[in-house]
């Protein structure tokens, strides 16, 4: 237990030193010399906004629309939901361009944005992109590029079309070639950077979930995972892997269904770790009815053609869900249950970026990039890694209370030894068992087995007495746990373990070899005594009725005694025989005889 305390101190120390080096190399890619220039087009642009959308190109061009035009006063322009078309124009002249090449990169997820090159004569060349227009884009990158390699453009036009379903924003640079190129480079830099931090996370605590088979650990993957996809199509990534292979509907849609699968496992990962039905009963049945509707929200996105209703309602649930979790977290502490404290101030960096970043959204504060990428991707990080710590200490909290409540136990036991005899000794008898039992099927466990192996040996030995074990394997227990979960896998254990304890002798022992294998010691048993037994327990497995999967299968392997066996070449000769058994068909006994020094 102590084990995983120290390994989430480690990943929190490693968590905040990530966090420190990705503000500096951030803060490095827009200072250094050796870093690309970029020109933040915001300002440059003159803005037309068409609720009638029915302007067209060859109107805006002819100039009977210039007056409409209203300059920019913000470098990153946003427009929120809306269905208008927005009309941006950029003089050449303005940008001062000297290059021949030049790249316009505009970041966010659009519907359809298009650019016109208007040139000297009045003629234009258009380009596409967004969504609608993916397989215009011959570059695959999270974002909308536009090249400009023509010598004689005057002016330079943009048409947004707004969608109710995604957010209508316009976060535009302009490169030269050359440093556009450098700008990519960073990017995958830093995008490698944190993912990698997060899925290092992620697979840290899969091997804690298969270690110790808390669904805590599986809910806080699940979490990690759901985060990561949801920051994926945060940063249009869906668009670069998968825009040519999507249907343009599904990727205007991904924002938003990943935000619900993120809530709702947010709400899993807090149900379990605070423990809400056993402290806070009221706010239980409350976080069931959010985890719901997170399901109903997901699969309106999905299935609703126009999600605007649903979207307008989810930015409402985001807000309800995250203030929530926070004070079910807080009133969980409150109770005394100090589990609970890196699990809010974890959350509280997290509810803090997320204030941040809706009040950029609603233009409270300047609307910048950085608070809808970097802001929330620094506070998400934060965030998990103290949650993970939040993990450990809880385990740690736990071996705590274990310890004073033995340290209470030793006390009281000093004065009362004589009245507490009976009571220790049932309780080391208890202990006993406990370290020799298989905590699953409740038999002899693989230490007891080898204890009753040497023990039973030394006298077949000393007394030449008939001496057999069978060694036995469920049939293809691997499909069990692939097809209906580890569960349903670890029902079935149980099951065959309750019928060959039901189905032994008075002298015989069964236990848990190891995994989906069983051995039964057959003291005073011959060969063909052995073989008999066996034939009646594979009989009373295969016609045994377990949950879900029905009937199975198994396959034995018997090994008795020769002169000079050692228990080592006793049970080489049980394996072989199993192995012998599984290759001929399954569902059947073998033994091997030949001299075990062959």
């Amino acid at each position: 237990m102590s084990y995983i305390n120290a390994k989430s101190k480690k990943f929190l120390c490693f968590g905040i030193l990530f966090i420190i080096t990705y503000m500096q190399l951030t803060t490095l890619s827009t200072n250094a010399a050796e870093h690309p220039e970029k020109v933040v087009l915001g300002k440059y642009y003159d803005i037309l906004r068409d609720t009638s959308n029915s302007i067209t190109v060859e109107e805006i061009i002819s100039g009977i629309h210039d007056k409409a035009f209203e300059p920019s006063e913000y470098d990153y322009l946003l427009f929120w939901h809306t269905t208008d078309t927005i009309w941006l124009r950029l003089s050449t002249n303005d940008l001062q361009l000297k290059e021949k090449d030049y790249w316009i990169e505009v970041i966010d997820k659009l519907e359809s944005i298009e650019m016109f090159l208007v040139q000297q004569d009045g003629s234009y060349i258009v380009q596409q992109r967004g969504i609608s227009n993916v397989e215009q884009q011959n570059i695959s990158y999270r974002s909308n590029l536009f090249q400009i390699n023509e010598p004689n453009i005057t002016e330079i036009y943009f048409k947004l079309e707004g969608t109710p379903l995604l957010p209508l924003s316009m976060v535009s640079f302009l490169y030269t070639t050359d440093d556009f190129i450098k700008s990519v480079i960073d990017y995958k830099y830093f995008t490698g950077i944190f993912y990698g931090f997060l899925l290092a996370l992620l697979i840290y605590n899969v091997f804690l979930y298969f270690s110790f088979k808390e669904r805590v650990y599986l809910y806080y993957v699940l979490y990690m995972a759901s985060f990561i996809v949801y920051q994926a199509t945060m940063n249009s990534l869906d668009v670069e892997l998968f825009g040519q292979l999507l249907p343009k509907w599904l990727l205007t849609k991904t924002l938003t269904m990943g935000a619900h699968v993120l809530f709702a496992s947010m709400l899993l990962f807090s149900i379990e770790f605070l423990e809400l039905r056993k402290y806070l009963p009221r706010c239980y049945k409350a976080a069931k009815i959010l985890l719901i509707t997170a399901f109903v929200l997901l699969i309106f996105t999905l299935i609703v053609p126009n999600a605007s209703k649903v979207n307008d309602f989810t930015l409402v649930y985001s807000v309800t869900v995250l203030i929530f979790l926070w004070i079910v977290g807080l009133f969980v502490l409150l109770k005394g249950q100090k589990m609970a404290r890196f699990y809010m101030i974890g959350w509280t960096v997290l509810l803090g970026a997320i204030i941040v970043q809706s009040l950029s959204f609603l233009m409270i504060i300047p609307f910048h990039p950085y608070l809808f990428e970097h802001v929330p991707a620094l506070g998400a990080i934060f965030e998990a890694t103290f949650l993970s710590l939040a993990l450990g200490d809880k385990i740690n909290l736990m071996k705590k209370e274990h310890q004073e409540l033995q340290i209470e136990l030793n006390e009281t036991l000093e004065y009362k030894v004589q009245q507490r005899t009976q009571q220790l000794e049932q309780a080391k008898q208890e202990l006993e068992k406990l370290a020799n039992t298989d905590l699953l099927t409740q038999i002899s466990n693989r230490v007891r087995l080898d204890m009753v192996l040497e023990e039973y040996f030394a006298l077949v030995k000393e007394h030449e007495t008939p001496f057999s074990i069978i060694l036995l394997d469920i049939d293809n227990f691997k499909e069990i746990n692939d097809t209906y979960g580890h569960q349903v896998g670890d029902q079935v254990l149980i099951e065959i373990a309750q019928v060959l304890k039901d189905a032994i002798r008075e002298q015989d022992i069964v236990g848990r070899w190891g995994g989906e294998e069983f051995l039964v010691v057959c003291p005073n048993t011959s060969l063909n005594e052995a073989l008999q037994f066996a034939e009646v327990l594979r009989m009373r497995i295969a016609s045994c009725l377990f949950p879900v999967v029905q009937h199975k299968t198994s396959s034995f392997g018997v090994a008795s005694y020769i002169k000079g066996d050692t228990l080592n070449t006793l049970l080489y000769r049980s394996d072989k025989a199993l192995y012998k058994a599984k290759a001929g068909g399954k569902n059947r006994v073998e033994y091997i005889m030949q001299d075990f020094h062959q």
